[in-house]
């Protein structure tokens, strides 16, 4: 076999695999849309943000959410901190269970998820990698970076490099559903999966961190379809 014979068959072999990459990522499930989460009835926000199974947490973190409750108790419950350029933007885990209806728009190399007030987050799924979240020239935010993958009918996205703080004066840590923690060591895992006839999307979380958690820390919600809806931005004005 000729050296030439040999390139024509790589170049074919790589080829025919871009192809059937491409085939598949077309044939995947369309999430556009708008959705909105499904409260079982907690009856107030804070009930409804912890109404999840108990994360295994550790002691330090015990130690530091009993510190920010009787914080909240004593009256702190408005954010003083000033809005520097600096500031972190975004919270991935407060924006998932907002009541507002998220907003997923689905392209060739990436899953856009927009909320109320601007926010926004991006899951690249163009087969890329995640940066060199230590570097001096990522930016971190509270949405971290998501890359994402499919298996099958079902979205995987990894996500970490969240922000190790953020500016608020009433909880400098962002908190997770059942009063974990994400920041610059967390990582997370979502599972995306439309179900009954496309009505209804199934999200999965496992939050991870050996600084935070015992055990890995896993949950879903459930979101509805809502059909021929217009979504508005609402910055409170």
């Amino acid at each position: 076999m000729t050296q030439t014979t040999v390139g024509s068959l790589v170049t074919t072999a790589a080829i025919a695999a871009f192809c059937v990459a491409l085939a598949a990522q077309y044939s995947v499930p369309d999430l556009s849309g708008l959705w909105l989460v499904q409260d079982p009835g907690s009856g107030s926000w804070s009930a409804w943000y912890n109404n999840v199974a108990k994360p295994a947490l550790l002691p330090d973190v015990i130690k530091d959410n009993e510190r920010l409750e009787a914080s909240e108790a004593a009256g702190n419950v408005v954010n003083r901190m000033e809005r520097r350029a600096d500031c972190p933007v975004g919270n991935l885990p407060m924006m998932m269970a907002s009541s507002p209806p998220l907003n997923i728009s689905q392209g060739r190399g990436e899953v856009h998820i927009g909320a109320e007030a601007g926010r926004g987050r991006y899951i690249y799924t163009d087969g890329r990698g995640h940066p060199d979240t230590t570097s001096n020239l990522y930016v971190a935010t509270g949405f971290g970076h998501s890359i994402g993958h499919w298996e099958n009918d079902v979205l995987v996205v990894d996500t970490l490099g969240f922000a190790p703080r953020v500016c608020d004066s009433r909880r400098p840590v962002m908190v997770t559903p059942g009063w974990g923690r994400a920041k610059e060591t967390t990582h997370l895992v979502e599972r995306f999966q439309i179900l009954d006839g496309g009505t209804k999307l199934v999200v999965s979380f496992t939050w991870d961190d050996p600084t935070v958690f015992a055990t890995p820390h896993s949950y879903q919600y459930t979101y509805k379809k809502i059909e021929n809806g217009i979504p508005v931005e609402n910055n409170g004005q």
